[in-house]
């Protein structure tokens, strides 16, 4: 197994579990390997691998019993995302309130203000995140830089600085977003990037009526995705 070299140690090998845990590598009731079993196995140290253990038992996925190792308890989490885990319900109602107040309204002023080398920028963030579906990759790196570029072509700003000061929870809550896409067959990623392609599309036409509805429907969807899949506190 090729070693994980990223900052977030923990996050990186607690998202590798729980995906083979919905993919039904890992059955519920099944015992994980000793701490230090997984930390050779991973090549990280074993504090790592008590901070993804830790992770996942927040998230719902596995149980940790003292004496007896840690088992496999629910292949439905809480939170898909070691970094999802730790946020409260009211976190992720919040965050989505404030964006959707930024981003209806930069996404309106960039449909009216955005110069032809923004609108360049804003369709560079959609073709990466179309490869990306391609590579079988979240893209949620993609999706951030899309909405970012919306932001800068709104040319106000405090607010770009307003939606890069949440950028990082909303990054965050967009890999959770296509996570709990992926793990539900009736939704795909695919819908997704057509949703930001109608953004694009009427920022291109510099339609501004046309570019709110779309991002407030889109905005809509992410809502009903994350808030009704969480079964965080």
């Amino acid at each position: 197994m090729a070693r994980i070299e990223k900052k977030k140690l923990y996050e990186e090998i607690a998202d590798v579990i729980s995906d083979n845990i919905r993919k039904g590598q890992l059955k519920e009731g099944e015992r994980l390997p000793s701490i230090q079993s997984l930390a050779a196995e991973y090549g990280v140290g074993q504090a790592s691998i008590r901070e993804a253990m830790n992770a996942l038992r927040v998230m719902g996925l596995v149980d940790i019993r003292h004496g007896e190792g840690t088992f496999i308890k629910s292949n439905q989490p809480k939170a898909f995302t070691a970094e999802m885990a730790v946020f409260k319900r009211q976190d992720i109602v919040e965050l989505l309130e404030v964006r959707k107040i930024i981003e209806v309204g930069a996404v309106r002023i960039a449909a009216v203000k955005r110069t032809p080398e923004q609108l360049k920028t804003i369709e560079s963030a959609l073709e990466s995140m179309r490869l990306a579906i391609e590579e079988n990759e979240l893209g949620e790196k993609s999706d951030l830089d899309f909405h970012m570029a919306i932001a800068e072509a709104a040319n106000n700003n405090l607010l770009k600085k307003l939606l890069s000061d949440v950028s990082d929870v909303m990054k965050t809550a967009m890999k959770e977003t296509r996570k709990i896409w992926l793990y539900n067959k009736a939704k795909t990623i695919e819908k997704l990037y057509h949703e930001h392609l109608e953004i694009y599309e009427a920022i291109a036409d510099k339609n501004p009526d046309a570019a709110i509805s779309h991002m407030t429907a889109h905005l809509d969807e992410v809502e009903d995705v994350l808030v009704s899949h969480l079964s965080i506190d």
